[in-house]
């Protein structure tokens, strides 16, 4: 018998993904990496990791600013749509998030857009911190960029539910909140077809962070609550955007 695919596997790779979240702001992802970029204040020769990077739009957005830049994600539909932007500072390459290994190391690695907290267990964020703790250069900088939990469950309880028809495709989301997760069902009829998918992202706040990050060797210098920078706020900011460097 075989062994059913983690849900990240399942439905990151998926057309109906794609389709659900084609809408993504490539503007505003090239605002943020800007605001980042003049934060950190890389050299010239710095070389970047973007984990998890999805089509890239980040990676490209660091790439056009100058520097090298290396893009991986678990999906191989999103590298390949990705490799079409490929240049002489840009590469994208499938690759788990728990097991990073590249000849050379990095300066700056960034995890962005929520794109952590997937696996079942405490110990697959735990390894994937130490992960890319052994792929960081001596004092380089770790950038992860999540939502601000407490503020997503405020709007659960608010609007639990939503629907939404996309090029013929109906989407019909549930969002709950459990001791563990933040989940979201997505149920999906195209046409006499119907399949349903699921996201469980894990319900981590600050303190979370900070714990974490300490053990896997990291020492947290700063935090965000939103694109442009600003100081974060516990109950109304958008995201968690941490800034920590290796020990």
């Amino acid at each position: 018998m075989s062994k059913t695919k983690p849900w990240f596997e399942e439905w990151f790779d998926s057309s109906y993904y794609h389709l659900l979240y084609g809408n993504r702001d490539q503007s505003e992802a090239n605002h943020f990496i800007k605001n980042l970029l003049e934060y950190l204040q890389p050299n010239s020769n710095d070389h970047f990791l973007d984990l998890a990077c999805g089509k890239g739009r980040h990676a490209l957005e660091i790439a056009l600013n100058g520097y090298k830049t290396t893009g991986i994600d678990l999906s191989a539909n999103s590298i390949e749509e990705a490799k079409k932007i490929n240049n002489a500072l840009l590469s994208f390459h499938v690759g788990d998030m728990r097991h990073i290994h590249f000849e050379d190391n990095f300066e700056y690695i960034f995890n962005l857009f929520t794109s952590f907290g997937y696996f079942e267990t405490v110990d697959g964020q735990k390894e994937t911190l130490r992960s890319i703790n052994s792929q960081l250069k001596e004092n380089g900088t770790f950038v992860l960029d999540y939502f601000n939990t407490n503020k997503v469950e405020k709007l659960i309880r608010e609007k639990p539910n939503r629907e939404i028809t996309k090029d013929g495709v109906h989407f019909k989301t549930k969002k709950r909140i459990s001791n563990q997760f933040i989940s979201k069902e997505i149920n999906i009829t195209d046409g006499d077809q119907t399949r349903t998918f699921y996201e469980h992202v894990w319900r981590l706040t600050f303190n979370n962070f900070s714990e974490l990050l300490s053990n896997a060797g990291f020492k947290i210098q700063t935090i965000f609550g939103d694109y442009e920078l600003n100081k974060f706020n516990t109950e109304e900011s958008e995201r968690l955007i941490i800034i920590a460097q290796k020990l």
